[in-house]
């Protein structure tokens, strides 16, 4: 093999390492953090509103129903605490991937 041909062959393995390491980052920002704070709202009251409709069509017991409204505003409470860590976690990771990729540009 000559020197061109080798130039050619590594130029390959690059541009094909190139794509992996694109088709890699692509679904990296699939995965991103989006900010779906309306989805949020809407699971946390969705279950107070089903309640509320579940009394209005059903017979259901005083007592039961405030039972019943302290296990879903306590579940709603650990929704949003397990919510605002993952936000947290994704920030995190969203900053780390900048300080990796601060480093690979200096070091190229």
């Amino acid at each position: 093999m000559d020197n061109d041909e080798l130039l050619k062959i590594n130029a390959k393995i690059k541009f094909d390492e190139v794509l992996a390491n694109q088709k890699d980052l692509e679904e990296f920002n699939k995965l991103g953090s989006k900010n779906e704070e309306v989805r949020d709202f809407i699971l946390t009251v969705m279950p107070f509103g089903f309640l509320i409709l579940a009394n209005i069509f059903f017979t259901i017991d005083t007592e039961l129903f405030q039972v019943l409204c302290i296990i879903f505003f306590a579940s709603s409470v650990v929704q949003g605490m397990v919510t605002a860590e993952s936000k947290k976690t994704n920030r995190r990771i969203d900053l780390l991937l900048k300080i990796i990729n601060q480093d690979q540009s200096k070091n190229t």
